[in-house]
């Protein structure tokens, strides 16, 4: 094949198509390791924030302030007690592969204000809140968990009714909570890891936050490795095709000798 023949508009848009692949794979690789990047920062800052241990909320506060953002992801204590005839559902939650819900409780603390605390897991057949065969204990308890910066709706994702009393929410939505309280919310939520006097059998506490890195790596190597192939392989399937062509052309020129 000549060079004008690599210029034919069947190849024109192999050319193209390779050279897009080529792109595409490549920034897929690159966007893998963005999301390397990022997952690894997000592994640090957990451990960072984890490093001082369990902090009495009154500590936490004084060190970081209200804002949600400073306070996310740092291990706190909060002691008060819990009112159950304000606790939602946040529903469609998964654990260990099984369907189910979480469970939101206030807590009225001992300075008058209140906390929403993410008891845990639930299975998805269980009835309206308060959740029975879910409750909790009685009088002041001792709450260990993760201080949560709230769950905001993004672009996507249902939509919680603004008004009204909600029984059952999408989202750990403080703001949104807070129209129904009777309580003072701050305006993050704890996530419980432990309790005394201790939960019954349900709701089962959240798993603490995944601190591998995923699959990212092993992707955009698959990613670079798919860009390669095609700026390897496709010079190569325009060499061989071109073969027979040639050999085609030489034959006819000693044919005609």
């Amino acid at each position: 094949m000549s060079s004008s023949g690599l210029l034919r508009p069947r190849w024109i848009v192999g050319h193209v198509l390779a050279l897009v692949a080529v792109i595409a794979f490549v920034q897929l690789g690159l966007w893998q390791l963005r999301r390397l990047d990022e997952r690894q920062t997000f592994n640090a800052e957990v451990v960072g924030r984890a490093a001082p241990g369990f902090q009495p909320l009154a500590d936490l506060i004084a060190g970081f302030g209200d804002d949600p953002d400073a306070l996310d992801l740092r291990p706190v204590v909060v002691e008060g007690v819990y009112v159950l005839d304000e606790e939602v559902i946040v529903q469609g939650r998964s654990l260990r592969g099984r369907s189910g819900h979480h469970i939101a409780t206030p807590l009225l603390l001992d300075d008058g204000r209140g906390i929403i605390v993410n008891r845990g897991w639930v299975p998805i057949d269980v009835s309206d809140p308060p959740v029975v065969g879910a409750e909790p204990p009685s009088g002041q308890v001792v709450v260990r968990g993760l201080a949560r910066k709230p769950q905001l709706r993004g672009r996507f994702g249902p939509v919680d009714p603004a008004d009204g009393v909600l029984d059952r929410v999408a989202r750990v939505d403080v703001p949104r909570l807070q129209r129904q309280s009777s309580l003072d919310l701050h305006g993050f939520y704890v996530e419980l890891q432990g309790q005394e006097p201790p939960q019954e059998q349900f709701p089962i506490p959240l798993d603490p936050p995944v601190l591998d890195e995923g699959p990212h790596r092993s992707y955009a190597v698959q990613w670079f490795a798919f860009a390669l192939v095609t700026v390897i392989g496709y010079p190569l399937l325009l060499y061989r095709t071109a073969r027979p062509r040639r050999a085609g052309s030489r034959g006819a020129g000693s044919g005609s000798a």
